[in-house]
């Protein structure tokens, strides 16, 4: 599973729109769906990380575990 589908499955859990999502997060309309055929910048994976409250190996695919690690 890649990127765009760990996204838009993170997004249908929430039952948003990957369009939503790049609104809210101030992305330029459609660029999640560029990341089919390039890399977003890891700022971005940040940021959609960040509001997923996920890790950034998740959605990379680094790791199936979606949940941030505990002290």
């Amino acid at each position: 599973m890649g990127i765009l589908d760990r996204v838009k499955k993170l997004c249908s859990d929430r039952n948003i729109s990957v369009g939503d999502l790049e609104k809210e997060l101030e992305l330029s309309n459609g660029s999640i769906y560029k990341w089919i055929k390039t890399t977003p910048g890891a700022d971005k994976v940040e940021k959609v990380a960040d509001y997923f409250g996920t890790t950034t190996d998740y959605l990379l695919g680094r790791t199936n575990d979606k949940n941030l690690a505990t002290d």
